[in-house]
């Protein structure tokens, strides 16, 4: 029997793949544990970019699974919205930039999954709702807290209290989306995307993505102080040496991540 995710990667970039189209790419405790241990192997091997995407053309990922979690006892349905915290608290740590190419539905557990990622491509086929409240739940994976910081505080609400979807176009205006493409061209547009980041020194990559994340819970003159710190430490790097000589003497670099 196939997994249902598969992993692969190249030297600067992996790529993580939900392959569930007949059940729209839905999320069991199965699938967040493989997600979860490829991350662990992506992190292991060090690559820059890791791209999140799903197979079929009707779901990005369309939720957890129900089949699985219904009539589960408590205990067990405590530990699978844990499972999935972990998953979704690992992809917006993990030092590489994790970018979403969504098409299709990214309903409950599948937005959550964009909302973690640090960059989210989406087709023009794309819907985003965490419809929790039409099962007489919230959202376990994040996005009561998180949703918020991306859309505001107002839509957040509507969003999670209405359990409607919103398209492409407009999460795409309310900062959800980073980049809208043609149905059909996620996939291809996440890989370019991968590959432009990549370009570029993998540690200062790297301190990008954590400098703003950590932004949300610092004061601003921390936060400020923390940036420089991170920037005389970047400066002895042997990246930094390399990127000043390349750009004086109009050649492209060749960073080795140290």
């Amino acid at each position: 029997m196939s997994s249902p995710v598969h992993v692969e990667w190249d030297e600067n970039v992996g790529v993580i793949t939900i392959d569930r189209p007949d059940q729209l790419n839905a999320l069991t405790t199965e699938v967040n544990n493989l997600i979860f241990d490829h991350l662990t192997q992506l992190e292991e091997v060090g690559v820059t970019a890791i791209i999140l995407e799903t197979t079929g053309d009707r779901a990005f990922v369309a939720g957890a699974d129900l089949k699985e979690i219904h009539g589960m006892p408590d205990r067990e349905f405590e530990a699978y919205q844990k499972n999935a915290r972990k998953t979704n608290d690992y992809i917006r740590e993990h030092p590489a930039l994790v970018v979403a190419a969504v098409d299709g539905l990214a309903y409950g557990g599948g937005c959550e999954l964009a909302l973690v990622s640090d960059v989210v491509v989406a087709d023009e086929s794309a819907e985003f709702a965490v419809p929790e409240v039409k099962l007489g739940l919230v959202p376990g994976g994040g996005a009561t807290q998180r949703l918020p910081d991306v859309v505001g505080p107002k839509k957040a609400k509507e969003m999670l209290t209405t359990g409607k979807p919103i398209s492409a176009t407009e999460a795409k205006e309310c900062g959800f989306v980073t980049r809208l493409v043609e149905t059909g061209s996620a996939n291809e547009a996440a890989q370019d995307l991968a590959t432009e980041v990549t370009k570029n020194a993998p540690l200062a990559v790297q301190e990008a993505k954590r400098l703003v994340n950590s932004s949300r819970n610092t004061p601003m003159e921390t936060g400020l102080s923390y940036e420089q710190e991170v920037t005389f430490t970047l400066y002895n790097t042997e990246d930094t040496q390399e990127g000043i000589d390349a750009f004086i003497n109009d050649r492209e670099p060749s960073f080795e991540g140290r």
